[in-house]
């Protein structure tokens, strides 16, 4: 049975290109032209910290190039943030609005106690829920290196909004030793939206590491968390190549699951790509893409999954 798909792709992919495109000439309109010749209908932007990141543009006018250059191109958009904290959150639901974005990925920056960050995360999101929805703004709140699948499960249940909903990341249960499988259970009657890419654990110069690596190369059950993933009721599928990404282990290994996902690889696939020249890491990036795009291409025929433009219900 053929399953239709809109596929997305974020601009982590190629995060050295649009960071050194004063020398590359790569900037987010560049992306977006590139994206949608490759056959994507849509693009994810990082818009984190100061300058808004990827987005490459923090006024008014930017936003309106931004928003009519996705509509040229019929490319759906969806921004990313980080921070759930109100200031930052009212901010950039506006600039996901005026872009003509759908999406506004979060995640939290609290530290402390576990608990104390759960009530801190749902009283931000239920303060900016009703504006979401009015701006039509789907905020998504993304396992990133933190919660648990239960524990981010807790806190969409306690905001209980329907323009509040999770992103699930095929890998990033990994880091606080949960199996992605047992975080996809805890979270899919909130998945709206997902990260898709790939990884391995590795033993680093500082200690192990989730290692990102190109999609289809790692260790990750992709397609088995694809197939559940849209048997669960998800539509849209984000490619993200995370070559080059690293994040520590924030558990004891022998405290690790005895999971596929969680087998040792060799350390020599180690790779910290901050660390490297941008004469480096820019053609490597380019490679990594491509050899990720086309395994992932691959996956979605094996799956017998059909991209479509438009929402799929």
């Amino acid at each position: 049975m053929v399953k239709p798909i809109e596929l997305h792709v974020h601009s982590y992919s190629m995060r050295f290109h649009l960071r050194y495109r004063d020398r590359t000439g790569y900037d987010v309109f560049a992306y977006m032209a590139e994206m949608a010749s490759r056959g994507f209908t849509g693009v994810n932007v990082s818009a984190n910290g100061p300058g808004f990141r990827d987005l490459c543009g923090t006024n008014p006018e930017h936003f309106r190039a931004v928003r009519a250059e996705a509509e040229r191109l019929d490319l759906r958009l969806e921004l990313d943030t980080s921070n759930t904290a109100l200031e930052n959150m009212t901010e950039m639901i506006g600039v996901a609005a005026a872009c003509g974005a759908d999406t506004l990925r979060t995640y939290t920056k609290y530290h402390g106690p576990l608990a104390e960050i759960v009530q801190r995360t749902i009283t931000d999101l239920r303060a900016v829920a009703d504006a979401a929805a009015d701006a039509g703004v789907l905020v998504v709140l993304e396992n990133h290196e933190d919660f648990t699948g239960p524990v981010l499960a807790e806190i969409l249940t306690a905001v209980d909004h329907p323009w509040v909903r999770a992103l699930y990341d095929y890998g990033n249960s990994q880091m606080v030793g949960e199996d992605p499988f047992d975080a996809l259970d805890a979270m899919a009657p909130f998945i709206a939206r997902v990260h898709a890419k790939d990884h391995v654990l590795v033993h680093g110069p500082d200690g192990p590491v989730v290692q990102g690596v190109p999609f289809g190369s790692g260790h990750l059950d992709t397609l088995g968390t694809t197939d559940r993933l849209y048997a669960a009721g998800v539509r849209r599928f984000c490619y993200e190549n995370v070559w080059a990404y690293r994040a520590p282990l924030q558990c004891a290994p022998e405290a690790l699951p005895a999971t596929p996902a969680f087998v040792f690889d060799d350390p020599a696939r180690y790779a910290h790509g901050d660390a490297l020249d941008p004469a480096e890491a820019v053609p490597a990036e380019r490679a990594a893409f491509d050899e990720g795009h086309a395994a992932f291409l691959q996956m979605l025929e094996t799956g017998e999954y059909e991209v479509r433009r438009g929402p799929i219900s």
